[in-house]
């Protein structure tokens, strides 16, 4: 292994959301090789988990000011003060912040991100110009985005990176009378839960009173009373319940048995990665990177967008078949493990930063060579 180098892990808040779950995963993966900061640019917006998972791995971190001005150049003092070798950001506001900051501080290596293909334009112009012109690389979670900012003009130095999740270990699934579905999201449009309430009462018709059924939407958004109105206006009470409170995922995946997503459009989905992780077989649209994560078929079934038929459809293919169920299940979870997991993400990254004057970019992809070193790896628990 190298000489250790100093990199910082930037974002925009400590939130609950997904990149704010992924930057602590780098950072804990990185640490172990390397000397790594994550660097928050706002302190409010604060998930308490997310800053208790920090201290909890020995993560150093750094909150920057809640003043723009102060906070720009407190970021180019600690890059200088630190010889600051390499910096990763997740989202627009940081990787503008780290790419300006990093150049003034003469950073040899600034890498931004991109984890939406459905940013304003004005958004995607200032990223392609840091993108063409400061950055060494921009890192994108899903293949959508990057395809998207390929076709908006930024060089070809876009690579994907897919998220990481630390792989749990195999449960014994047992059957039961009641066959739960459930979907993790915001209550936001792009979720579709309208589509997703439909393709419960579709399923309903289908299976008639043969199957008992329940679907748990869990989540938290500006939608929420419309689809409870929603679910009251279809009679659906007793079938469909809504979860704004929870704080067991897991848990509650555990004890579902279909994982059921809708969404008009995701990039790299981590409440399918969650789903797979429970070994939960997946009815999904074929949107974003959902065809790289649901091996149609295989671990589970998409469909068209708002394609509520063919949605519960797919869906009672599995309710009616507990055998079906378990082996798509299986095939899921070992799609993850092989592709997705702690490990695989860690090493993408370290063989970025051992090889980061050469590096093999093919389709989006960081070829990585027979030779390339393994790294032995400690697991980590992000929450």
């Amino acid at each position: 292994m190298s000489a250790k180098k100093n990199i910082c892990v930037t974002i925009n808040s400590l939130s609950a959301g997904g990149a704010e779950k992924q930057c602590i995963l780098l950072a804990a993966a990185l640490k172990e090789h390397h000397n790594v900061t994550v660097i928050i640019l706002s302190p409010e917006k604060l998930y308490p988990p997310r800053l208790v998972s920090l201290k909890d791995q020995n993560i150093q971190y750094k909150f920057l000011s809640k003043n723009r001005f102060k906070s720009f150049f407190q970021m180019i003092q600690y890059f200088r003060k630190n010889n600051i070798d390499f910096v990763f950001s997740f989202l627009p506001t940081d990787t503008v912040m780290s790419a300006v900051c990093g150049k003034l501080a003469g950073v040899p290596y600034i890498f931004g991100g991109i984890r939406s293909s459905f940013l304003p334009k004005s958004k995607f112009k200032l990223l392609k110009y840091l993108n063409n012109t400061i950055l060494r690389y921009t890192i994108s979670n899903n293949f959508s985005a990057r395809e998207t900012a390929i076709r908006l003009g930024f060089n070809s130095n876009v690579l994907v990176i897919p998220n990481g999740i630390e792989i749990r270990a195999l449960s014994v699934r047992r059957s039961k009378k009641t066959i739960s579905i459930i979907s993790l999201g915001r209550l936001v449009a792009p979720k579709c839960y309208d589509i997703a309430i439909q393709t419960i009462e579709e399923l309903k018709n289908i299976v008639c009173e043969k199957y008992d059924i329940k679907y748990t939407i869990v989540g938290q958004g500006e939608l929420e009373e419309d689809i409870r109105a929603q679910i009251k206006s279809k009679a659906l009470e007793s079938f469909v319940s809504v979860i704004t409170d929870a704080t067991d995922i897991y848990g509650l995946l555990d004890a579902s048995d279909i994982y059921l997503c809708t969404s008009s459009f995701e990039g790299i989905s981590n409440a399918l990665m969650e789903a797979m992780n429970c070994q939960l077989p997946i009815v999904a649209t074929d949107v974003g990177d959902n065809s790289k994560l649901v091996l149609h078929d295989k671990s589970g079934f998409l469909a068209p967008v708002h394609d509520y038929k063919k949605l519960a459809e797919n869906l009672s293919l599995l309710v009616r078949s507990d055998d079906l169920r378990k082996k798509m299940g299986a095939e899921g979870y070992k799609h993850l493990d092989e592709n997705f997991s702690y490990e695989a993400f860690q090493q993408k990254y370290l063989h970025i930063i051992s090889n980061v004057e050469n590096l093999k970019i093919i389709d989006g992809r960081v070829k990585e060579t027979s030779t390339v070193k393994r790294y032995k790896s400690a697991k980590t628990v992000n929450q």
